[in-house]
């Protein structure tokens, strides 16, 4: 069976110049872990997960170095949030998206968001265009449904 059997077509995504306040609303808004970064041509070019938008509250390792008490201060880190969120997608987002293409097989979907900890995939056609997702539920309500209903 393949992807393009079981894949959800209706798929939200932002594009890199929204900020992660538009990114943040949309993944809480629908209770999503992340979303895909596309062009105007809707090919995908990224993801931006709610990990992502997080880890930008915290310093990074330079900053530690050059003061590490101030970067300790973890309400300070909280009030900075009003700044984080009006950053760019295209400064946080993953640049290198891990997608599956809509005639892979359904299993190799399953085996990609094992081997990478992650629970939906961009779906893409040949021009790497986000056509849909597909989630862990999606493979395995497709592929276990029919047994299920064969069983008594």
């Amino acid at each position: 069976m393949k992807v393009k059997n079981a894949f959800n077509k209706k798929v939200g995504y932002i594009t890199s110049n929204a900020t992660l306040l538009d990114a943040a609303k949309f993944i809480f808004g629908h209770n999503h872990k992340g979303i895909p970064v596309v062009n105007t041509s809707k090919k995908i070019i990224g993801f931006i997960t709610e990990q992502d938008i997080m880890s930008q509250m915290f310093p990074k390792a330079a900053d530690l170095m050059e003061d590490y008490i101030h970067e300790r201060d973890f309400e300070a880190m909280e009030s900075n949030l009003k700044n984080i969120l009006i950053q760019k997608v295209k400064n946080v987002m993953t640049k290198k998206p891990i997608t599956i293409h809509i005639d892979d097989p359904l299993l190799k979907a399953e085996s990609i968001m094992k081997l990478h900890d992650i629970s939906r995939l961009p779906v893409i056609d040949d021009k790497g265009v986000l056509i849909g997702i597909i989630s862990k539920g999606d493979i395995f309500r497709r592929l276990i449904s029919r047994k299920v209903r064969g069983f008594k």
